[in-house]
């Protein structure tokens, strides 16, 4: 999904359905102009939603024929954030949130929203949310080292949970993003340290088990295989190419495979199949040159020993998420 399509920074939905071959352009953005894209779900070959948004507020956009429409859905009243982030878990249902921590749930593929109350949790900057089965994991980077936010029945309860962090936990310590492989298995990654945390009990505890997997800077995105193995991307500030990040954790040692295969891009989503397979979106650091497009479409399937840079059918969009059918995340 396009994060902004220049000049007027409206988002942008981009899909291919012929592995990769071709990427083409999808939807009648004037419905959402203005407005930023902030996340995106695939749940079939027919059936996605996305999130967009800017300081204004946001909306929800979801299509049903493989995208040829995409369709405003109606928030709940009342609602003025942007929506942040968004997962599809089959055709009728889906979870939705705002940036201040308002959760939102469909059951019937979004024809009502519904506001599902959280107690008396109060979330500060939503980043990230992720759903499996009865599971909803949310990454709030505002609430810092009890930013973890999770529900284990389908949004009946919530609780927060606690990175206990060796030594870092100042203002700028926050969660940027979760990652969901079963009811017990889950991975999260925080900023400004590049520290990979991990639950493997259903989130009663989390462990720093894999410390300093890169250099410092924001990890803006997660994709858990295994208990494990993980895939993350990094934005190391924007001047040149940004990371991306294999961890696997092997008899008790973490390898860290540290990647970028074209110095010119901030990779800022990304959707794993497994240890080979990956696909990253990102769009163009400030020092690349202004002849190149202002998004890219990476892809591995030899565990980033080679990558194909993909065809895009604009050179004006700046990508930020990307999802694919069938994936991990």
């Amino acid at each position: 999904m396009g994060y902004r399509r220049w000049p007027d920074g409206t988002a942008a939905i981009l899909h291919t359905d012929n592995g990769r071959t071709t990427w083409e352009e999808q939807g009648d953005s004037t419905l959402w102009e203005g407005m930023w894209a902030n996340d995106i779900s695939a749940v079939d070959e027919f059936t996605a939603w996305a999130a967009v948004g800017d300081e204004k507020g946001g909306a929800i956009l979801h299509t049903s024929d493989g995208g040829f429409n995409w369709k405003l859905q109606m928030l709940p009243e009342g609602i003025t954030d942007e929506v942040k982030g968004i997962k599809g878990l089959s055709r009728d249902v889906a979870w939705a949130l705002t940036i201040g921590g308002i959760i939102m749930r469909t059951l019937d593929g979004g024809e009502i929203w519904t506001i599902i109350p959280h107690g008396d949790i109060v979330m500060k900057q939503i980043n990230r949310i992720d759903a499996l089965g009865e599971d909803i994991w949310i990454a709030d980077f505002g609430s810092g080292e009890q930013g973890i936010i999770h529900s284990a029945d389908f949004g009946q309860t919530w609780r927060q949970e606690t990175l206990l962090d060796p030594g870092y936990l100042g203002s700028q310590f926050g969660l940027m993003a979760v990652s969901i492989v079963s009811s017990e298995v889950a991975w999260a990654a925080v900023r400004p340290a590049a520290h990979i945390y991990r639950t493997l009990d259903g989130g009663d505890t989390w462990s720093l088990d894999a410390p300093d997997v890169s250099g410092p800077n924001d990890l803006d995105d997660i994709c858990a295989l295994n208990a494990h193995t993980a895939w993350a991307v990094q934005n190391i500030g924007g001047q040149s190419g940004d990371r991306i990040i294999r961890v696997r954790l092997m008899n008790d040692e973490v390898i860290s495979d540290i990647m970028d295969p074209t110095n010119n891009y901030q990779y800022e989503g990304l959707t794993c199949f497994d240890e080979n397979t990956l696909w990253v979106a990102g769009f163009k650091a400030y020092g690349a040159s202004a002849d190149l497009p202002d998004g890219a479409i990476l892809h591995t399937s030899d565990g980033g020993t080679t990558w194909e840079n993909q065809p895009l059918s604009a050179k004006n969009i700046a990508l930020w998420k990307i999802s694919f059918v069938g994936a991990h995340r």
